[in-house]
């Protein structure tokens, strides 16, 4: 009996030592991280916490009717599409119909990033000429945004 304790002791503890070293993968390189977690922000925070997305609407309602109230109806029109669209997304991927997601391009990426640093960079300087500046730069990324749905449930129907 001392000996079968002892091979099992063995046993576990060489696969202890050992399996670590089978699992261990090689770490993504920061660009790989970055895209990765670029590419999934989107669908992480916004598509996912139904109780963000009213946060974001208001406040970007607030900030048109401050600088920019011709937009207003556009941009009710912009996020109603976007929400039908998200419960479209929401069912196909509950129905397990929905496929991986095609990636945005590099012109797309990079288009995005400059408008959100504008809009950061107005934003925490209270720059009120540069946010009325950048609303319209925000409403046609949330009509491309919306247009990438439209494609993305269109194509999975």
């Amino acid at each position: 009996m001392n000996r079968v304790v002892s091979l099992m002791m063995i046993i576990i503890i060489a696969f202890s030592l050992i399996s670590p070293m089978n699992t261990s993968a090689e770490e993504p390189s920061p660009a790989v991280k970055r895209d990765n977690h670029e590419n999934n922000v989107y669908h992480q925070y916004y598509l996912r916490h139904d109780a963000l997305r009213p946060h974001f609407n208001f406040y970007y309602d607030l900030l048109i009717d401050r600088y920019q109230p011709e937009l207003k109806e556009e941009w009710r029109l912009i996020v109603n599409e976007r929400e039908s669209l998200i419960k479209k997304y929401k069912e196909l991927k509950k129905e397990g119909k929905l496929k991986d997601h095609v990636q945005k391009g590099e012109a797309w990426k990079e288009k995005h990033e400059m408008v959100q640093e504008s809009f950061l960079k107005a934003v925490k300087e209270r720059n009120d000429e540069a946010i009325k500046d950048v609303l319209p730069d925000l409403l046609a990324l949330q009509k491309e945004m919306n247009d990438y749905l439209k494609n993305h449930v269109k194509t999975e129907q």
